[in-house]
C-alpha cells in the first residue's frame, strides 16, 4: 500500500518540475561553452537557450533555442551551424553575392551534456526523492507494522 501511495505521489507535474530543474545545469554549461569557444558574437544564441516541453512527445522536456527573434536575430536557424560546422559556400542574396568562408564547429551542447549529466541526474532524483518523502510523511508511513 505504501509503495502505491509513493508511486501515485510522483505526478506528471512533479516529474516535469524535476526534469526542468535537471536541465538547468546543462543549460548553464552550454552558455559557458559558448563563451569559451568564442562563439558569442551578438549574444542572441546564448540568450535564446531555454527549457520547455517537447511538442512532439508527452512527458519530455527539452533544452534548445527559442523561436522568434532575439536581438534581431533568429538563433534557432543557426544554432546547429555553430555546434557542427559550415563549409565555404556562395551566398547569392547577401550584398549582391558573397563567398562565405565557412568555419569549424564550436561544440557547446554536446560537451555541456557530458559535463553536467551527473549533476542533472542528481538534481532530478533529489527532487523526486523529496516528493516521495513528503508523500510518506503525509500518509504516516513510519514503516512500523501493527502487532496482531
Amino acid at each position: 500500500m505504501a509503495f502505491r501511495q509513493a508511486a501515485a505521489s510522483i505526478t506528471p507535474a512533479a516529474r516535469r518540475k524535476a526534469r526542468q530543474a535537471a536541465l538547468e545545469p546543462i543549460k548553464e554549461a552550454a552558455k559557458t561553452y559558448l563563451q569559451l569557444n568564442g562563439s558569442v558574437v551578438t549574444g542572441a544564441l546564448m540568450q535564446s537557450l531555454a527549457i520547455g516541453e517537447s511538442p512532439d512527445r508527452r512527458e519530455a522536456s527539452i533544452l534548445g533555442q527559442t523561436t522568434g527573434k532575439v536581438r534581431g536575430y533568429f538563433p534557432s536557424k543557426y544554432a546547429h551551424l555553430v555546434e557542427y560546422s559550415v563549409r565555404a559556400h556562395w551566398q547569392p542574396r547577401r550584398f549582391g553575392g558573397i563567398m562565405h568562408p565557412g568555419h569549424p564547429g564550436y561544440p557547446f551542447m554536446r560537451p555541456a551534456l557530458e559535463d553536467a549529466k551527473d549533476e542533472a541526474a542528481k538534481v532530478y532524483f533529489t527532487m523526486i526523492g523529496q516528493v516521495i518523502m513528503a508523500s510518506a510523511a503525509r500518509s504516516g508511513g513510519g514503516g512500523r507494522r501493527r502487532a496482531r
